[in-house]
């Protein structure tokens, strides 16, 4: 009786030890899972906050040896605002249309005022094909476009 007992215990025991060691691996894949999921969100958290503090500007015209700080500083002087920025074209240069213009800026509340009053421009005859937006993902982009497409096509179909 006790050689039966002793041999129920040390299966239980086996197939607890068993048990636990599947258990064990699978909680272990899916904390690498969770681990790397973490990671990719806190980077496009991170990537966003940094996007939130540019602009964008595009249609500026380029020059060789231009002074690009004393062109953005005119855009900004011509919305009404002057703003503390770093600024860098983005890209190749190329002839048949002018780089984009990146503008950081201190914080997303500036460039968020900056955006709405992005208007004033068309109001210049220097600016008139000069056009301020968000800096966008990639993503954001692609999805922005396919709106704007979606927008276009609902107004001429409507008369």
């Amino acid at each position: 009786m006790s050689s039966v007992k002793s041999s129920v215990q040390e299966t239980v025991l086996e197939e607890f030890k068993s048990y636990s060691s599947v258990v064990k691996s699978g909680l272990q894949e899916q904390s690498a899972v969770m681990s790397a999921n973490i990671v990719s969100v806190v980077k496009k958290v991170v990537e966003e906050e940094d996007r939130s503090h540019n602009v964008m500007v595009f249609g500026l015209p380029e020059e060789d040896n231009e002074q690009i700080s004393e062109k953005v500083g005119e855009i900004m002087t011509a919305i009404g605002e002057k703003p503390k920025m770093d600024m860098c074209r983005l890209g190749k240069a190329r002839d048949d249309r002018p780089r984009p213009v990146k503008v950081t800026l201190s914080s997303s509340l500036v460039v968020t005022q900056i955006i709405s009053k992005s208007r004033r421009l068309s109001g210049h005859e220097r600016f008139r094909s000069v056009f301020l937006s968000p800096d966008r993902s990639y993503e954001q982009r692609t999805e922005h476009r396919t709106l704007v497409e979606d927008l276009k096509r609902k107004k001429a179909a409507e008369p």
